[in-house]
């Protein structure tokens, strides 16, 4: 089945010294994607030159205070990012990872589909 996956850039904030909960307050911070389209995705997968480096479940998506511009010449909120449990990085997301169009991408993965929490 296909599942929307949210794939964001840490170029800039990673370090190897880095454990999950240093890395994830940076993967939370604001991103230049919609709450929806955000919201949409069940897993979130931290990516460094192109390679995952952490996933975690997408439990939802927030505004931020910071804003980006669109083409228009408009502003908008940035999106927040809420975790669940950190996840084991599949083979499918080494494979798949899509370019990161402001740091951030979607991309509809051939995944089994998450059980609900608990």
């Amino acid at each position: 089945m296909l599942c929307p996956i949210l794939f964001v850039s840490v170029n800039q904030s990673f370090r190897d010294t880095y454990d999950l909960k240093q890395l994830e307050v940076w993967v939370e911070r604001a991103w230049a994607i919609t709450i929806s389209k955000a919201s949409d995705c069940e897993r979130v997968v931290a990516v460094k030159d192109g390679e995952p480096v952490a996933a975690w479940r997408l439990r939802g998506a927030f505004p931020t205070d910071e804003t980006y511009a669109v083409s228009d010449g408009s502003t908008r909120n940035r999106t927040g990012l809420a975790f669940g449990e950190a996840l084991p990085i599949l083979p499918a997301y080494r494979s798949e990872v899509p370019p990161l169009r402001r740091g951030v991408a979607v991309a509809n993965l051939d995944l089994t589909p998450m059980p609900p929490e608990r």
